[in-house]
């Protein structure tokens, strides 16, 4: 791929001025926008994007990190070839969503009962409502960094200064009992829990930051969280979009061995598909039986939960990572442990000061910063992470960005090589520019 960023892109920078004439800023989705423009997309295999122009691309952004087995893996694709001639869209249950929840129940320790909606957004705003119908109380304490999706009350406190809304139209009202807290700090959960006097309800973290610099939790601060939660009576949840599935068969609480009361899934669980769910205990979910008398939580789904594509899917997706989990995880996680040594060690051989957090096939590469929370995140060199990224797309290997990467099953040991071989290169230019 010769050339600069706008030399090799340049379909893509025309079809992005045409889609700013029919979307706003041109895009569908916030974070697919970078600086000058972003990629646009015309196929996809395995783990490979081709771009507008022809130009292949190893890709690590892996459609947000949905994608565990890379792009069109052929269980899913056999299962969808099996049921679109089957029907595309019931609005009515099938055996299929009671198969994938089977599937959900023997994997992930906290799901005892579920219920499916289409997006994670949703999930997590689901998720809320039945805290606070189970418990009473009103206060949700959520982290700084925390993105849980553009549901109204949790989209708060995900970038600097970590305690406002994210957007113009949110009344305050209706933020007013989300509090932000700094992740990987126990004390600080604590100390807002007693400050709410009582009104705790909810306790909602992602075991790994996604936007807030895919930072892992330390294994004893979420212990610690379960602790603090049984001991003042408040719930806790996880949001596993990003972890379920991906960190170990049974998510991030699986791996960790924490088990929260409420858990909020997408991404790989509709194996590429539209899909969200919220899972927990039972005497929970239970409060969204619409054959209830008292204490209802009216949590619906949408006109396309339990869509038969989605739900096809993601049994095939989760069935294969069961069926091969003794394989799959450990290699993963063996994989994303050596690409995040071996960046780091390519850019301290020329003096740059870079750090690559993640955890089990996660990886975001930090400059000037090793954080332990979004706030130490936010302090980072984005100059230079956006001139890594477009560099490395230059070079065929794509990561979105500003935003964590995932390495899928399809990703060989090459592809590995090829990124810290091209990630040595820039650090080499960097230090010299320096």
């Amino acid at each position: 791929m010769p050339g600069s960023y706008p030399e090799a892109t340049r379909r893509s920078g025309k079809l992005f001025e045409r889609a700013k004439k029919v979307f706003a800023g041109g895009v569908n989705h916030n974070a697919r926008f970078y600086q000058p423009y972003p990629l646009f997309v015309s196929r996809a295999g395995a783990q490979h994007v081709w771009d507008a122009d022809g130009n292949r691309y190893t890709d690590y952004w892996m459609g947000h990190m949905a994608l565990i087995l890379g792009h069109s893996p052929r269980p899913v694709v056999d299962a969808l070839r099996g049921q679109i001639g089957r029907g595309t869209h019931y609005g009515m249950g099938s055996g299929l969503s009671v198969e994938l929840a089977e599937e959900i129940q023997k994997t992930v320790p906290c799901a005892e009962m579920m219920r499916f909606c289409n997006t994670g957004a949703e999930a997590t705003m689901y998720l809320v409502r039945l805290a606070r119908g189970y418990t009473g109380k009103r206060t949700v304490i959520k982290m700084a960094g925390g993105w849980h999706g553009y549901n109204t009350e949790l989209n708060k406190g995900v970038h600097r200064p970590f305690d406002k809304s994210e957007s113009a139209g949110i009344l305050g009202e209706e933020q007013a009992f989300v509090k932000n807290v700094r992740f990987n700090d126990l004390g600080a959960a604590e100390h807002t829990i007693k400050e709410a006097e009582g009104d705790a309800a909810l306790i909602f973290l992602e075991p790994v930051l996604g936007a807030g610099g895919c930072v892992p939790a330390d294994p004893d601060y979420l212990k610690g969280l379960r602790e603090l939660a049984d001991r003042h009576g408040v719930l806790l949840a996880f949001d596993e979009i990003i972890t379920g599935f991906r960190v170990s068969l049974g998510g991030a609480q699986g791996y960790y061995g924490v088990t929260p009361d409420l858990a909020s899934f997408g991404k790989i669980a509709g194996g590429g598909l539209p899909l969200g769910l919220v899972a927990g205990r039972k005497e929970i979910i239970s409060l969204a039986d619409p054959t209830r008398k008292e204490n209802f939580v009216s949590i619906g789904g949408g006109t396309f939960s339990e869509n038969p594509l989605s739900m096809a899917a993601g049994l095939a997706t989760v069935r294969h990572l069961r069926r091969h989990a003794g394989s799959v995880y450990p290699m993963l996680d063996k994989a994303g442990r050596g690409m995040r040594k071996a960046v780091d060690k390519v850019f301290a051989a020329e003096g740059v000061d870079a750090h690559t957090t993640g955890l089990g096939s996660l990886f975001l590469t930090h400059f000037g910063v090793a954080p332990k929370n979004a706030e130490e995140s936010a302090e980072g060199d984005k100059k230079a992470r956006l001139d890594y990224c477009l560099e490395l797309m230059t070079k065929g290997i794509f990561v979105l960005p500003g935003h964590p990467g995932g390495i899928s099953t399809c990703h060989t040991p090459q592809d590995l090589k090829e990124f810290v071989e091209q990630s040595g290169k820039f650090a080499a230019r960097l230090s010299k520019a320096r």
